[in-house]
């Protein structure tokens, strides 16, 4: 009695040199797990270093939010007279566990009876499991205001 195969869809068939058998051989096998580790370590280091710049983001943007508060901070507190006493003083602040440390300069502005404040933000960044420094710098000027009641 002679049994008709029914045809197999979506499967690699040899017919030459297999005798009768089908499927994939060891070396295929071993050349497509190869292929595959490959892509995975791959996609693995895009991730670390993807992981690896938004924690740099992240530090970089606390910051930078930990500058502009000083910044405002100086503005609000010392007047154009006072800014000299801040020459060379350096402050820390503690965010999240980090410690940001503030160097501040200050030089003539631009235009008689300005300052510009020269701000920089030093921090400790752990990448790859080494402490690396990373360093922030902010600048902004400052004019001593019209006084009171003058027109």
């Amino acid at each position: 009695m002679n049994v008709l195969k029914p045809p197999h869809f979506g499967v690699l068939r040899r017919t030459k040199g297999t005798q009768g058998r089908e499927g994939f051989s060891l070396l295929e096998i071993l050349i497509a797990a190869f292929l595959l580790v490959i892509v995975f370590f791959g996609l693995a280091q895009t991730y670390w270093r993807g992981r690896v710049q938004l924690g740099y983001e992240e530090d970089r943007r606390k910051a930078t939010a930990v500058a502009q508060l000083r910044l405002d901070g100086i503005r609000r507190d010392y007047s154009y007279d006072d800014l000299t006493s801040l020459d060379g003083i350096t402050v820390t602040e503690q965010v999240d566990n980090r410690t940001y440390s503030m160097a501040h300069a200050i030089t003539p502005g631009p235009e008689s009876q300005s300052a510009t404040v020269h701000l920089t933000v030093t921090w400790q960044a752990d990448v790859g499991g080494t402490s690396v420094d990373r360093t922030l710098e902010a600048t902004t000027i400052l004019g001593r205001g019209l006084p009171f009641g003058s027109s």
